[in-house]
């Protein structure tokens, strides 16, 4: 399987799932098979699919079906969670797919390509390895990379089947994880996304924790941002989650999705926290730096949960005052707890629940946005984009730069002058996370991917700011 071959690949779900996608595609290229990104130039066609909630899977059918219809003589290939639980179901439903396999097979998919054989390769959960990862094309812009330090989970929240689809947790060691970062930033990674199903329980059994990894991680020369994702309440105190944050090039932005704020709901869910000690954690935080971003996940319609458990989470969303704040509808998950209850609540009201908390997030987060105008931020060029893509958003941030104007405003930031080429740089700062959060839009002239420079915000929506780069402001 070498020669002048290609592959194209299609990722669903997390960027864990993309670590993996890149690391499947490391392997090919070892091969000499090149990366393509139209599938009509590929000789190899992959879908590394998603199995999280019902919707992630309905949205993984869809992407294997498109490849099918336009598969010709090629080879198909699916692989990641959905596979690892339907292997021989999705090799029935889609007959056009030549091989299926489970999480982390890297190895097994190549060896069984080029075997010809065994069309269902899918090893147990612990069996994937991603050594290797360092030298793996990156699927992000060139200058940040997801870095995924463990697989797996430990704990067990009722509505949950990672750890039957990924295995109980394993941590890669501290040594290892550096030699990655190392090598990536020696290709001019210098902003690395620390990714796991449970970032906080990092190292656990192993004699190496989160605070030992970025010590370490802060010392590689050219990295110059650290971001860390997937928090989990309650696993890291709060002295040393400060000694955390303290770290050089630790980002003040704190991932941690919650799942709910009603501990009744939290109770039925297995997640083993004290609401009470979460809030006095976050507001810690906040009072000792004021300028810490947090962002969380909210789940709604959980069986059992009542009109009461929302107005306890929004209570609670409006004291911490998150900056970022995602949300999702429960799925029940066969094997799971919460899919043997009978009590899920009306679709319909799960909707509007959803709806009011991301009416409420949306305040919230525009006046925590606000509190950022005038402010200098380091900022990072991640696109240079055609302004007719971003038209509707740089008209409303120029709308927003009059609304929000102070009275000394200087006359370069007038509405109607700042996008004037045929390009806008899309930038992101310390407050916002690369492809979950907003962005940062900027006039291009003169910048380039992978830039760093100092910026002003000179306005802002609840989620997207417009700002200058410091020099242009005036």
């Amino acid at each position: 399987m070498t020669g002048n071959r290609s592959v194209f690949i299609t990722t669903l779900g997390c960027d864990k799932n993309l670590v993996d996608s890149e690391a499947l595609l490391g392997r090919f290229m070892a091969r000499g098979i090149s990366l393509v990104e139209d599938p009509d130039a590929a000789d190899i066609l992959v879908v590394n699919t998603c199995g999280f909630i019902e919707a992630a899977r309905l949205d993984s059918y869809d992407a294997i079906a498109t490849l099918c219809a336009r598969k010709g003589g090629r080879t198909l290939v699916v692989t990641g969670c959905l596979s690892q639980e339907q292997g021989a179901a999705l090799a029935g439903r889609f007959p056009e797919v030549d091989l299926v396999s489970g999480v982390g097979n890297f190895d097994r998919i190549l060896e069984a390509l080029e075997a010809r054989a065994d069309r269902i390769p899918i090893g147990r959960p612990g069996d994937a390895r991603y050594d290797g990862l360092a030298d793996r094309p990156l699927l992000t812009p060139p200058h940040l990379a997801f870095v995924k330090i463990s697989e797996g989970c430990n704990f067990r929240c009722a509505f949950c089947r990672i750890p039957t689809i990924r295995g109980n947790q394993r941590s890669r060691p501290v040594a290892e994880i550096a030699g990655e970062v190392a090598r990536l930033a020696g290709r001019g990674v210098a902003e690395i996304m620390l990714v796991a199903q449970n970032t906080s329980d990092y190292g656990r059994g192993q004699g190496e924790d989160l605070l030992d990894l970025v010590r370490v991680l802060g010392g590689i020369a050219g990295l110059r941002r650290i971001r860390m994702h997937y928090l989990y309440p309650g696993l890291i105190d709060g002295d040393r989650f400060r000694r955390i944050l303290e770290t050089p090039k630790v980002v003040p932005y704190v991932d941690m999705p919650i799942q709910h704020a009603s501990p009744r709901i939290l109770r039925r869910m297995n997640r083993p926290f004290a609401v009470d000690e979460l809030e006095r954690f976050f507001t810690g935080l906040r009072a000792e730096r004021p300028g810490v971003v947090l962002r969380t996940t909210i789940l709604l319609g959980f069986p059992g949960e009542e009109e009461e458990d929302v107005e306890v989470t929004a209570d609670f969303l409006s004291r911490i005052r998150f900056d970022h704040v995602g949300t999702y509808r429960y799925s029940p998950e066969a094997g799971t707890p919460g899919a043997e209850r009978a009590d899920t609540p009306d679709p319909e009201e799960v909707a509007d629940r959803e709806a009011r908390l991301l009416d409420l997030q949306h305040d919230i987060s525009l006046v925590r946005q606000l509190s950022r105008l005038g402010q200098i931020d380091e900022v990072v060029v991640d696109d240079i984009g055609d302004l007719t893509s971003w038209r509707d958003l740089t008209a409303e941030l120029e709308r927003a730069a009059v609304a929000q104007s102070r009275d000394d405003a200087e006359p370069s930031a007038a509405p109607g002058r700042l996008f004037t080429g045929g390009e806008v740089a899309v930038a992101r700062g310390t407050a916002q996370a690369y492809d979950v959060d907003g962005v940062i839009l900027m006039p291009a002239h003169g910048l380039s991917v992978g830039q760093w420079l100092r910026a002003r915000t000179l306005a802002t929506t609840p989620y997207d700011s417009l700002a200058l780069p410091v020099g242009m402001d005036g």
